[in-house]
């Protein structure tokens, strides 16, 4: 009774009433008006779920729930046991993966036998997914980056090959999806990081011991000095990270580093890039071409704003600490935009390099481009607005993030952004398929030039000129009233 009130507890926290309203709704409604394909088409219900989970787990991931202060706070003050409640907070945190994932294969359901697989197939999925998101936000990269493996190869053979995905259960059960999901529930259980978890909040604020002198080999950190001018301090701290270690009994628990940003990011999307270039060079179907292209857009894009928007919780310290607010946002953000065209360029590339022989790729490009212009500083008024929590002492987050209608509009507001941004693209490929409109090409180049432009525009009024002291005044005014709450 204790783990479903705690469950019950941390809903209440994670969702708003309308939130959950308009949700169930929209996917009511997607249940409704697809009955008449589901039974038909399970690809097309398949793809359509993999397609949301990628979205839940860009946002779930981006958002760093798993620890936060209240639950700091609650394991501190009651007998609950650590692990118990970090499972109880996963659950609740995923409360939106069964109404999704029922909503979306019901059209597939049928009666007897098969119901009986899908249920079971269902629960183990959904508590693979909910720990799997969960545990992901306790380890080192190094390991998040196997742990992911297995979901990005369920996403992958989900549309390559949509009987070997474990998803597919849902569309056609059977005995052989129930132990499939079942292995895949095992893995995660057995990764949840048990003792971090015990350490993290029994010495998360310090009381065990004195702190024992920071490592920076042992890390893979190293000891760096703030430089003297704005901009380099600008810049220093918007490609590193803080170091600081916590002790228990048990030992002591890396938490941050203090390395520099590319060492991560560059080695991944160079490699990624890399790994597109030639799958798009062994491709030959113009389908299929489309499909690659559009597809890991909208993951770029998504995971941009995704993470770019997340990185806002820490900015209350340096808040405080500025002596012109807006100054320093300008040169933070600037930072930022060249920090986003640099970790960019491979896929900028990659897309112009598929141009030469699928030639509304190249639109992909310049949409990315434009995307780099605008994407950091909007990822942080969206962030903002939406109510994004502040990261104070301890690296933690002061509050869990609520997902509100202010989240479903600002979700909305992305969608419309990055349709804006694929118009060129979306007009070449009519280009591509029907001969006779070839006067869309010069459309599309002309509207692309219009985009970039636009984009170039926003980013100078934003953080190169002094008219945009205004925007980065409201950002100042929102940030004082999160960073207490």
């Amino acid at each position: 009774m204790r783990f479903l009130r705690i469950i019950y507890f941390e809903i209440k926290q994670l969702y708003s009433k309308w939130f959950l309203a308009i949700l169930i709704t929209v996917l009511a409604i997607y249940a409704f008006t697809s009955f008449g394909v589901g039974s038909g088409n399970p690809r097309l219900i398949l793809y359509n779920l993999n397609y949301l989970i990628i979205i839940l787990l860009i946002l779930y991931l981006s958002t760093s729930f798993a620890v936060v202060r209240p639950m700091i706070d609650v394991v501190f003050t009651t007998q609950v046991d650590p692990v118990e409640y970090y499972i109880a907070r996963a659950i609740a945190t995923g409360f939106i993966y069964p109404i999704a994932m029922i909503m979306i294969t019901m059209p597939t359901l049928r009666p007897g036998l098969d119901l009986a697989y899908y249920v079971a197939i269902l629960l183990l999925l959904l508590g693979f997914l909910i720990l799997f998101t969960a545990n992901i936000q306790l380890i080192p990269w190094r390991s998040k980056i196997l742990l992911s493996i297995p979901i990005f190869v369920i996403i992958i053979l989900g549309y390559i090959k949509p009987e070997l995905s474990p998803l597919y259960g849902l569309v056609r059960p059977g005995p052989i999806y129930v132990f499939y999901a079942l292995a895949l529930l095992a893995l995660s259980i057995a990764t949840i990081p048990r003792q971090g978890i015990r350490e993290l909040t029994t010495n998360a604020y310090g009381v065990l011991g004195e702190q024992p002198p920071i490592m920076p080999r042992r890390l893979g950190a190293r000891p760096i000095g703030l430089p003297r001018t704005p901009w380099g301090i600008a810049w220093v701290t918007s490609t590193t990270n803080l170091t600081f270690m916590m002790n228990s009994p048990q030992g002591s628990r890396a938490v941050s580093m203090r390395i520099n940003i590319f060492i991560i990011l560059m080695p991944l999307t160079i490699s990624f890039a890399i790994a597109y270039c030639i799958v798009a060079l062994l491709i030959h179907n113009t389908g299929a071409q489309v499909f690659l292209s559009s597809y890991s857009f909208y993951i770029i894009y998504l995971m941009l704003y995704a993470f770019s928007a997340s990185t806002i919780s820490y900015e209350r310290l340096w808040l405080s600490l500025s002596i012109d607010p807006t100054r320093y946002f300008r040169y933070r953000m600037g930072a930022r935009t060249l920090i986003t065209a640099i970790t960019l360029l491979p896929w900028i590339t990659a897309y112009a390099l598929q141009g030469m022989y699928f030639r509304p790729a190249v639109y992909l490009a310049a949409a990315l481009v434009s995307a780099v212009m605008t994407s950091p500083v909007l990822s942080w008024f969206i962030a903002a607005y939406v109510g994004q929590p502040q990261v104070r002492e301890l690296q933690m987050m002061q509050r869990p993030m609520m997902y509100s209608l202010r989240a479903l509009l600002m979700l909305l507001f992305i969608f419309i952004a990055i349709s804006i941004y694929m118009t060129p693209y979306a007009l070449a490929l009519l280009a591509v398929y029907y001969q006779g409109l070839a006067i869309l090409w010069p459309i599309s180049a002309a509207l692309t030039a219009v985009l970039l432009i636009a984009s170039a525009a926003f980013l100078y009024y934003a953080v190169v000129s002094e008219s945009g002291r205004g925007m980065w005044a409201w950002l100042v005014n929102r940030l004082s009233e999160d960073g207490y709450v």
